[in-house]
């Protein structure tokens, strides 16, 4: 519940500060005081928008701060918990929820000192007020907020079969994009199978092996510098075999050198390094001699076999332009083309088990889908009797209220349709006059019958929702009289069960309050301020003396207002006693 608000720099706000209690919180005063602004302050903590309009004049930014107790609103917690915002083990009752706006339109939100997000605040006050304004009734006359109506009455029946139904739902879904996606698959297959055919078949002719194009460029460097590379390996070979009997070969040289500095490292230990450094080369120079010997021997060229090589790096060429690939990947992209013509081959085989999955996918959504339609019959049936009631109450002895259901259309295809939530469409009917059939409620309610047929709604519901907070703009809006008082009582024993926070210019509707608040407007150098007082039980009784339409300090008013509030104690009490 709201504990208390504080408004800074809000319209004609200055600062005010308010702590609500539970049970029925009223704020009343004379018109154009300030009262909805409260309301419209409270809309930014649950993240209506905001307009840098509403910042006070000669102010910077406005403030609006909101301290709630959650702790027996497990939904507000849990949406807390899982949006990481408060920590399990540091979770506490008491959340700070803050909204600020300055001149530039800049918005921030905070909870308990944390930066968030505006939608944050808008998920977490759906779990704990329901907010509705002169103009917010909008929604009881949509068609489609009506099965959300019965729903949330039958919850406890409704929502394990709604969510048995959505899991069942969601794999119906899937398993008909499979099959869907496999059927595609089908249409297009003999294109797609020819292409995928083509294309591993031109490759693998090709018959590429690891290494292949490495080596072919090789040999095609040696062709073309044919006569280069003979003549340097024919002289490096005549450099380590000299042909001049009169002069030793680089082999004995390079022995002999070797020998020479092996001795004098034996004497001088500054040529060992040298000694142990010119080791290899002998063994070296005799393995280039072996190798440029063999070498010399094979060298031949080949116009013949230069054509061929340049034919095969072409192909491979192509290959790579025509598929933008790599030769060293074309192992893998063979393999994922068979794998691709493999899954084409066996595709009639997967349609056919892919749908028969779907159908017992679809056997089984259609009896989650009745079960769940059949409870909310039934729930809509029990609904309706208890809005009736309420109805009588509140002055509409004659009331019809219906609740139909049916079917939802697919389209001209057998069966219904199936949607996440479920296969009904639900709208309210209603008729208010004796001798009228019931219509559609969006063509037959006004403002004030709109805002009975809501709190007769409420009434029925209780404690079916999650919310813990309920705030009425100006409910008593074209009501008066025994009717008021009735609306009163209603509002008092929902509080029994949810805190109340409600506008009200009506005497009838204030007298049942739990917690009563007036709100003042005056002028202070030359500037609007509005002030809150709770009132006292007398403070009380002059107001609910003036909300009669006397004057607050007569005593015939005084008296009247006295015998009102004693006559809503009475009826108190009993609604005590019922809860």
């Amino acid at each position: 519940m709201l504990k208390e608000l504080q408004v800074k720099n809000f319209a004609i706000i200055d600062d005010v500060k308010i702590n609500f209690g539970s049970g029925l919180n009223i704020l009343s005063g004379e018109t154009g005081a300030g009262k909805t602004l409260i309301i419209e302050a409270i809309n930014l903590l649950i993240g209506e928008r905001a307009d840098s309009g509403l910042i006070r004049d000669d102010c910077e930014k406005l403030l609006v701060q909101g301290y709630f107790d959650f702790s027996n609103n497990m939904a507000a917690k849990e949406f807390l918990l899982e949006n990481n915002i408060v920590d399990e083990n540091d979770f506490q009752s008491d959340i700070v929820i803050s909204r600020e706006l300055n001149r530039t339109g800049k918005n921030k939100a905070f909870i308990n000192g944390l930066f968030t997000q505006v939608a944050i605040l808008k998920g977490l006050g759906d779990c704990f007020l329901d907010l509705h304004g002169q103009h917010d009734h909008q929604y009881l006359l949509e068609a489609g907020t009506h099965i959300k109506i019965v729903d949330d009455f039958g919850k406890d029946t409704i929502l394990p079969l709604k969510k048995e139904y959505l899991n069942k739902y969601d794999l119906y879904a899937d398993r008909k994009k499979k099959l869907e996606d496999l059927m595609k698959m089908q249409s297009s297959r003999e294109i797609r199978l020819n292409d995928l055919d083509y294309k591993y078949q031109e490759i693998k002719k090709l018959a590429i092996t690891e290494g292949e194009e490495e080596k072919l460029e090789n040999e095609l460097r040696i062709l073309k510098n044919f006569e280069s590379i003979f003549r340097i390996a024919s002289e490096t070979e005549d450099i380590i075999n000299s042909g001049d009997s009169d002069k030793p070969n680089l082999s004995d040289t390079i022995f002999l050198m070797q020998k020479n500095i092996g001795q004098m490292a034996s004497i001088d230990n500054r040529f060992k390094d040298f000694s142990d450094r010119i080791g290899p080369f002998p063994e070296i120079i005799e393995e280039i001699s072996h190798f440029l010997a063999g070498y010399l021997s094979e060298l031949d060229f080949s116009k013949d076999k230069l054509d061929a090589i340049q034919e095969r790096l072409y192909d491979f060429s192509t290959i790579k332009k025509k598929y933008n690939i790599d030769i060293a990947d074309i192992g893998s992209y063979l393999s994922k083309l068979k794998e691709e013509i493999d899954s084409y081959q066996s595709l009639d085989q997967d349609i056919e088990k892919a749908d028969s999955r779907l159908a017992l996918s679809l056997e089984e959504l259609s009896k989650s889908a009745a079960e769940l339609s059949a409870a909310r019959s039934e729930t809509a049936s029990l609904l309706e009797e208890k809005v009736i009631i309420e109805l009588n109450d509140l002055g509409f002895k004659s009331a019809i209220f219906e609740i139909k259901k049916h079917l939802l259309n697919n389209d001209g295809q057998n069966g219904p349709k199936y949607t996440k939530n479920g296969i009904d469409s639900i709208e309210i009917f209603i008729s208010l006059n004796p001798g009228e059939n019931p219509r559609p409620l969006k063509k037959v309610a006004s403002g004030g019958e709109i805002s009975r047929i809501m709190l007769a709604l409420k009434s029925a519901l209780g404690a079916a929702d999650n919310i813990s907070t309920m705030i009425f703009d100006e409910i008593d809006s074209g009501i008066g009289g025994v009717i008021a008082l009735v609306v009163g009582e209603k509002l008092f024993n929902i509080s029994l069960k949810k805190q109340i926070i409600a506008i009200s210019h009506l005497a009838q509707i204030a007298c049942f309050s739990t917690n009563h608040y007036y709100i003042d407007k005056y002028v202070q150098e030359a500037r609007t301020m509005i002030k809150i007082d709770k009132l006292d039980e007398k403070d009380k009784v002059r107001e609910i003396s003036r909300m009669l339409g006397g004057m607050k300090d007569s005593e015939i008013s005084i008296e009247h207002a006295g015998e009102l509030i004693k006559k809503a104690d009475i009826i108190k009490m009993k609604g005590i006693g019922k809860n």
